[in-house]
């Protein structure tokens, strides 16, 4: 029974524990843990346990570390951990591996994060959401895909640590993340709540959201006092001009791309003409 019973454990990702509690990550719960990194900057070789900075393969590490995920050091190991997936059959959470140098040799490593984007650390963006198949750069130096989950046996006191940190922050709140062709009608219609309820929730104030976005459907609206992430006062509003990045205005207001992150509940780097933002003492 034993033979029988082990691979259908690791092939379900699922661990059990000797109490008989369920352990096991999803590929949305290691694109949550790494949206707590957006933003931050890129540094070749940046030390594993740094999180202000990272290169790809330090980012892959923490992130999954946080689930009880053991992954080696550089990208081109990383890329011989798990089981091989085709890109036609990708699930958010596995790891893409790219060689941009077209030498031969992997050298970058992302996290697919569902419809086209991947997640992680750039050299031209930091910490950051991208198109994995961009035409323009990534799609032609896609190497392949390995699957860490479902296919490595994670740390089962790690995980269950990390499974109820993330059941606590949710336990009260539905996040929906936007994808293509999504309007906030359509969201809140499909969540039954209202468009001005959905504004409220996510301090919002025009109709505009973008692909990525992480929109609170349930639970207590953002606000200074409420939101642990937000900044606990602010000086001021800035309305987001033509050409603007996140980058740009956090030196204009004398601030960082984290701060205004947080101070705004930004989940992702992209920003819009148009849009307002709090900006943080």
């Amino acid at each position: 029974m034993m033979k029988k019973l082990i691979p259908i454990v690791l092939a379900t990702g699922i661990m059990f524990s000797g109490a008989g509690q369920v352990f096991g990550a999803t590929g949305n719960e290691i694109i949550d843990t790494g949206d707590n990194y957006l933003g931050a900057s890129y540094r070749y070789g940046s030390p594993v346990g740094t999180t202000s900075s990272f290169d790809c393969s330090s980012f892959t590490v923490t992130v999954f570390k946080k689930h009880g995920f053991t992954l080696p050091r550089s990208s081109s190991a990383q890329a011989n951990v798990g089981t091989s997936v085709s890109k036609s059959n990708l699930q958010v959470g596995d790891l893409l591996f790219y060689d941009t140098d077209f030498d031969g040799v992997i050298n970058h490593v992302s996290i697919y994060a569902g419809n086209g984007k991947m997640l992680g650390a750039q050299s031209s963006t930091g910490v950051a959401f991208a198109d994995a198949f961009s035409p323009y750069y990534w799609g032609s130096r896609f190497v392949k895909a390995q699957r860490v989950l479902n296919s490595v046996t994670p740390d089962t006191k790690v995980a269950s640590e990390t499974t109820k940190s993330t059941s606590s922050r949710t336990s009260n709140t539905s996040v929906y993340t936007v994808k293509s062709g999504d309007t906030l009608w359509g969201i809140s219609s499909k969540y039954k709540t209202s468009v001005s309820k959905l504004k409220e929730l996510n301090n919002i104030s025009s109709h505009i959201i973008y692909v990525g976005q992480k929109l609170k459907v349930s639970g207590t609206a953002t606000t200074a006092s409420t939101n642990p992430k937000s900044s606990s006062s602010t000086s001021g509003t800035y309305t987001v001009k033509s050409g603007d990045t996140l980058w740009g205005i956090s030196i204009k207001q004398g601030t960082t791309v984290k701060a205004l992150m947080d101070a705004n509940n930004l989940s992702s780097s992209m920003i819009y003409p148009g849009q307002t933002f709090k900006i943080p003492k």
